[in-house]
């Protein structure tokens, strides 16, 4: 089975859910940025309380970049979907399957191709950690 003869059935039970989610995530976006806007912004004495304001806003800007990111994965999925390249691995071009479209309908690599990129992203970020951050250690 390929995405060309993915049956129209399950075609649509996938790309039902990708907008279902896409605009679940969208709803929750757009909480997240009202919600952000309307905040009070008062003087803070207290450095607990200080404390405590920076990481919620933190954790509210990763929360805010990881819904960007789903929603660029989802758009992503529907226009492959859309173009009949949907389930196909972006590096390799095999059949990604259905197991790992029902899991995750917006995969864009087969499970060896994205265990190998994940792998690959591993070792730079290793590498970038032993390279010299400033001229004082490279000294």
């Amino acid at each position: 089975m390929n995405s060309r003869t993915l049956d129209r059935r399950i075609k649509g039970e996938l790309e039902g859910f990708l907008h279902a989610e896409l605009a679940r995530l969208e709803m929750s976006l757009r909480a997240l940025a009202r919600e952000s806007r309307t905040a009070e912004k008062t003087a803070l004495t207290d450095v607990n309380v200080h404390a405590a304001d920076a990481l919620e806003t933190e954790l509210q800007v990763t929360l805010l970049d990881r819904r960007t990111q789903q929603v660029a994965q989802i758009r992503g999925a529907l226009e492959r979907l859309s173009n009949g390249d949907y389930g196909l691995c972006q590096d390799c071009e095999t059949f990604v399957g259905l197991p790992r479209l029902r899991a995750l309908p917006f995969a864009q690599r087969c499970r060896e191709c994205q265990s190998r990129a994940e792998r690959r992203v591993q070792r730079e970020t290793f590498a970038r950690s032993l390279e010299p951050h400033s001229e004082l250690e490279a000294a």
